[in-house]
């Protein structure tokens, strides 16, 4: 059997593989058999396939291989969880690239360094189940031919159809690990159902009775502010006000009379203002951003924690006050107490009890719910349709990394529902997540076509700069001399002899 007439047994394989995935009741077997058929197709090191089930299950993926362990799966989640993954279901089309290792998309990322990746394809599955199909080239082979794209995108196709109709994707409903405290505590305004919210949850119930000061701590944008109206919302006070005051919006010398209040002769003109603690008479007084407190205001409000007791600006008369003090801050205070900027008896009066909120990287479980509610709440405050998020957007939403947690994710929500308003969309799109995913008006060039354009313009220059040297140009590129001749081969790169 010639080479031609051998590929073409093993693409007529291919097809009847998929055939077989449709008809069957439990498609897992074809499946991996299509797999395997498509490694020899393409003359692969490995293939591996993932759904991402709904967003609200514990286990969200589904996942399938061929030549790879188990270490070797997690290395490939690893690998592609944040870069591959993410740019081929934000877009909808195929990623391609020749090397990962010179592609400036992906070259960054400490698992690419380390298993010295080269060719990749990775296909979004169709048929209204996210999910990807991806393809590992071997060590010093070309890039991915068209026709095996184009076969890959086939099979992607075929499997996300099958798996639709599988319902592999569908899990049992995931367990909420906040249930019990949602029947026992008011949390109306706190979203989410993992483990590490439930954590969170259960020392609310402890702290949330006691009338002592709590401190919440952890990352930006991670809902402290909702954590602290738990805890007034289910306390003795929670018929009285909550007030809040943001001390890094408050410029240092007018702290003091932002929390303490005023009494004429302050300075010229003053008038009686009071301040936030008497606002939060018989309530409670939440400071965000505690270690922003001037230096000088810090050891007056180690005097209202110790003695209830407080002076407002220019009177000769001590105050009482009836408040709780909640804080908050996502900075290090035990560091800044020892660089000399936060009182140390200041953090031991505040940290009776600390509540630590976790990012979103710890509880990526919550953000289906996250996503489905603040869209809805966002929606109510702009007067908007009340879009749903397709599947895809989900599983954007969940491999993408949000640095600035909850707070970085509603902002960028407002943004997709917004534009998906604008063109009267059905769904919530992943491309809704940002402008750059926008299909402009002049068809651009695919994620391939782009990567080989890259390629060969990174191939061409460094072989103009060493005159064409292969052996130096390998070495400048950290390549073998046979997959730089590889290269040149696939992108018909010739020296051009014209002086």
């Amino acid at each position: 059997m010639t080479a031609t007439e051998d590929v073409t047994a093993r693409e007529r394989d291919l097809y009847l593989g998929m055939l077989r995935i449709l008809d069957s009741p439990e498609p897992t077997e074809p499946m991996r058999n299509v797999l395997e058929t498509l490694v020899a197709l393409s003359q692969a090191q490995r293939a591996y396939l993932e759904l991402y089930r709904d967003s609200s299950a514990g286990d969200r993926r589904w996942s399938l291989s061929h030549g790879c362990s188990m270490s070797d799966e997690e290395q490939i989640r690893a690998t592609t969880s944040r870069g591959i993954v993410t740019a081929a279901i934000a877009s909808g089309t195929t990623v391609h690239t020749a090397f990962a290792l010179l592609d400036e998309r992906f070259a960054g990322a400490p698992s690419v360094k380390k298993q010295r990746l080269e060719a990749v394809l990775c296909v979004p599955l169709l048929g209204g189940v996210p999910g990807v199909l991806y393809l590992e080239g071997k060590r010093g082979a070309p890039p991915f031919s068209a026709e095996v794209i184009r076969i890959a995108e086939h099979v992607a196709r075929f499997i996300g159809t099958a798996a639709q109709r599988a319902g592999a994707h569908r899990p049992p409903d995931a367990e909420d690990a906040t249930r019990p405290f949602r029947e026992r505590l008011r949390l109306e305004a706190v979203v989410g159902r993992s483990r590490a919210l439930a954590h969170v949850l259960q020392q609310v119930e402890l702290a949330a009775p006691l009338d002592v000061t709590v401190l919440i701590t952890g990352p930006s944008g991670t809902g402290k502010t909702q954590i602290a109206h738990a805890l007034h919302d289910n306390s003795k006070r929670r018929n009285g006000p909550f007030v809040e005051l943001n001390c890094a919006a408050i410029p240092e010398g007018l702290f003091e009379s932002e929390l303490f209040g005023m009494m004429p002769g302050a300075f010229p003109g003053a008038r009686r203002t009071p301040g936030k603690v008497e606002a939060a008479e018989g309530g409670t007084l939440f400071l965000d951003e505690i270690a922003e407190i001037p230096l000088t205001a810090q050891g007056k409000l180690l005097q209202l924690l110790q003695s209830k007791q407080y002076y407002a600006l220019a009177s000769p008369r001590v105050a009482k006050a009836n408040v709780r003090i909640i804080a908050a801050t996502n900075a290090d205070l035990p560091q800044l107490v020892a660089d000399k900027r936060f009182r140390e008896d200041l953090l031991y009066r505040l940290n009776v009890i600390t509540i630590r909120m976790p990012g979103l990287t710890e509880r990526r479980e919550d953000l289906g719910v996250l996503v489905d509610e603040l869209l809805l709440r966002l929606a109510s405050e702009h007067g908007l349709p009340q879009l749903r998020a397709s599947p895809a957007f989900h599983v954007a939403c969940e491999i993408m990394d949000w640095p600035g947690n909850v707070r970085q994710l509603r902002h960028r929500l407002e943004a997709a529902l917004i534009r998906a308003c604008h063109e009267a969309a059905t769904w919530i799109e992943p491309r809704h997540l940002s402008e750059s995913l926008q299909a402009p008006p002049e068809r651009p060039a695919s994620f391939h076509e782009a990567t080989r354009q890259f390629q060969c313009e990174l191939i061409r220059r460094v072989l103009k700069e060493v005159d064409w040297n292969v052996s130096e140009a390998a070495l400048r590129l950290d390549l073998t001399r046979a997959h730089v001749y590889n290269l040149l081969k696939a992108f018909e790169l010739k020296r051009d002899d014209k002086k």
